[in-house]
């Protein structure tokens, strides 16, 4: 009789889990039930009880037995699952990326490699824009020549055009 039943909670809740992922693949993305702090919410929800009711359901549907050991061990395999789960949903919230776009005077101060050299005074190089690594056109300044690979500051924006030292 306590086989059917751990049989029938790891059923449902693996049931559950299919149709919670086809609904995330086809109709929604993964964040609605997922916070990126650590708080006790994103651990005890829906999805968590899911997780642990599969973990819990199927380790004691496969042990065959009610022994207080076998209670024990697929408490802990359920925990496991829980906190995997949350761990993977943690990790891919912050895979996401948050496109934010910077003014180019925003750039002034920020430090840059040089990329390539273009003519005389005028350079490529490498910056942080964007939370990305970019490409930009400089002026230099002083009339320094750059070799590639080597650091400096872009100085100011005037005219849309940047320059460094």
């Amino acid at each position: 009789m306590s086989s059917t039943i751990f049989l029938i909670i790891a059923l449902v809740t693996t049931g559950i889990f299919v149709i919670q992922f086809i609904l995330s693949i086809f109709f929604g993305d993964m964040d609605a039930d997922v916070d990126v702090d650590a708080d006790i919410s994103s651990v005890v929800s829906f999805k968590g009880l899911t997780h642990f009711g599969i973990g819990f359901g199927w380790y004691m549907y496969l042990a065959g037995n009610t022994e207080i050991q076998s209670y024990i061990v697929a408490i802990l395999i359920g925990l496991f699952f829980v906190f995997a789960v949350w761990f993977l949903y943690k990790k891919a919230y912050q895979l996401q990326q948050v496109n934010r776009s910077e003014a180019t005077n925003e750039l002034v101060g920020r430090e840059c490699t040089i990329y390539f050299k273009q003519s005389d005074n005028k350079y490529t190089v490498q910056a942080n824009r964007d939370g990305a690594m970019r490409e930009i056109d400089v002026i230099s300044e002083s009339g320094k020549t750059y070799q590639t690979g080597d650091r400096t500051v872009i100085t100011r924006y005037q005219d849309g055009t940047l320059y460094i030292q």
